[in-house]
């Protein structure tokens, strides 16, 4: 696991990845995202906020409350996939992971200390996961596999647990497992956004992490060159798949640890570069902030906590 100490050290990482990969398969077929945490949280990084802390199965509370809270905004919305995006704008736990085909937007994200969504002291080493993706596997928003599994969000645990184990993976087996009752549930959703679309969910795609370039329909998405990880189930609802469970994807994650000594010198380093909180969120939560706490201020101060 490499630790770096400097934006130097960074980039040449970097350049090693985009060169021989992250082993077993061709630079040039994959593609590389990257995302920024304070902390290293062991196994659990590059957790969606929806599969911690038991709120997973809440997920269809936590949903429609938000649409029955924010009608007019999710009016807008064209499919699921497009308002679990939305509620991730407004950091509302949900199965999808924000990550960043830029690496530096990353560095920003695991050196800056967001008072108001975390309580985590400084005092650790910071965490940057690099994610190597085969072109070939990464989704469109409008992908009737992402549609099978954002719609996952929309089952209700009361009405069970979306148990597919008892199913096997082989397309022959699929009249099986669309011919259930609760995947008749997720056809009757994926339905109502998409008409035309035909009973016949794979049960592989259920399981699977997906990478998903959406929409770049906002300011701060085009801004952070941004991107998701949409985590189906593992088993059942009840479970996120993993990047080691998935079935129909071959992502792999590598850690790369800012070490804690070297950060105050790297936040500088970074805010010389022009990676500040108004560039990063070019909307009004981020020129707020920049003028309620950093206007007038040396670079080094972009990243402390008031």
């Amino acid at each position: 696991m490499p630790v770096i100490h400097s934006i130097a050290e960074y980039i040449e990482i970097l350049k090693d990845f985009r060169r021989d990969g992250f082993g077993g398969r061709d630079a040039k077929d994959c593609a590389y995202y990257f995302r920024g945490e304070p902390a290293d949280y062991g196994e659990s990084s590059g957790t969606p906020n929806i599969g911690r802390n038991g709120r997973l199965e809440k997920e269809t509370e936590i949903f429609r409350e938000c649409e029955r809270r924010l009608p007019s905004d999710f009016a807008q919305c064209h499919s699921t996939f497009e308002k679990l995006v939305l509620m991730q704008h407004y950091r509302v736990p949900t199965r999808l992971l924000d990550i960043s085909l830029d690496p530096l937007q990353a560095l920003f994200f695991a050196l800056f200390h967001d008072v108001r969504s975390c309580n985590e002291k400084d005092d650790c080493d910071a965490v940057i996961l690099a994610y190597e993706v085969p072109k070939y596997e990464i989704k469109d928003y409008h992908s009737d596999a992402v549609s099978v599994v954002s719609n996952i969000a929309l089952y209700p645990s009361k009405k069970g647990s979306l148990d597919i184990t008892p199913f096997l993976d082989d397309d022959i087996y699929r009249e099986d497992l669309n011919n259930n009752w609760e995947i008749k549930y997720l056809h009757h959703e994926i339905q109502a956004e998409k008409s035309y679309f035909k009973e016949c969910i794979k049960k592989t795609d259920m399981e699977s992490v997906f990478c998903v370039h959406p929409l770049l329909d906002n300011p701060r998405i085009r801004a952070q060159q941004g991107a998701f990880l949409l985590f189906g189930i593992n088993g059942n609802r009840n479970k996120l798949a993993t990047l080691e469970s998935s079935k129909n994807t071959h992502i792999k994650m590598k850690k790369i640890i800012v070490a804690e000594s070297a950060k105050p010198e790297m936040r500088e380093e970074l805010a010389a570069l022009g990676k500040t909180i108004d560039t990063v969120y070019p909307d009004w939560d981020g020129v707020s902030d920049y003028f309620a706490r950093f206007w007038n201020k040396e670079p080094r101060d972009y990243f402390k906590q008031e």
